[in-house]
C-alpha cells in the first residue's frame, strides 16, 4: 500500500503556527497537493492525514509511505505549490523504482535537503 501521509498539525513556517487563511501548514500543503492532484486528473494518489509526525521541528512533514520499498519522512517544506509539485514528482519516481530508492540526480530540485528520515519496507 503506498500513500502520502501528511501531518495536519505542522506549523505553517518556524514563526507561525497558521497561515493568513487561519490554515496549519500541514493543512494548506494538503490542500495543495490535492488541488495539484486534480488539475492533473490524478485519482491515484493516496492522501492520508496524520496529526502529529512527531517531528515538530521541520514544519510540514509528509511520509511517503510504502510497505514495499523504502517509505520516506520528509519536512520543512513551505506549505505552496512548488512542494506540492515535488512531492507528487518524487512520488511517481518512488513508484516507479523497485526498491523505493531514487537517484539523487533525478530528484526535484525542491526535495533537496527536506529528507529526514528513511524506513525499511515492512517485512512479514
Amino acid at each position: 500500500m503506498r500513500a502520502l501521509v501528511f501531518c495536519t498539525t505542522c506549523r505553517y513556517s518556524r514563526e507561525s503556527l497558521a497561515g493568513p487563511d487561519g490554515r496549519t501548514g500541514g493543512e494548506t500543503l494538503i490542500a495543495e497537493v490535492e488541488k495539484m492532484l486534480q488539475a492533473r486528473g490524478r485519482g491515484d494518489v493516496a492522501i492520508e492525514r496524520q496529526a502529529c509526525l512527531w517531528s515538530c521541528v521541520r514544519h510540514c512533514n509528509v511520509l511517503f509511505r510504502d510497505d514495499q520499498k523504502f517509505s520516506y519522512l520528509a519536512g520543512d517544506f513551505r506549505p505552496a505549490s512548488e512542494a506540492a509539485e515535488a512531492i507528487i514528482d518524487w512520488f511517481d519516481l518512488h513508484g516507479r523504482s523497485e526498491t523505493g530508492i531514487v537517484a539523487f540526480r533525478d530528484w526535484p530540485g525542491v526535495m533537496r535537503g527536506h529528507f529526514i528520515a528513511r524506513f525499511p519496507p515492512v517485512r512479514t
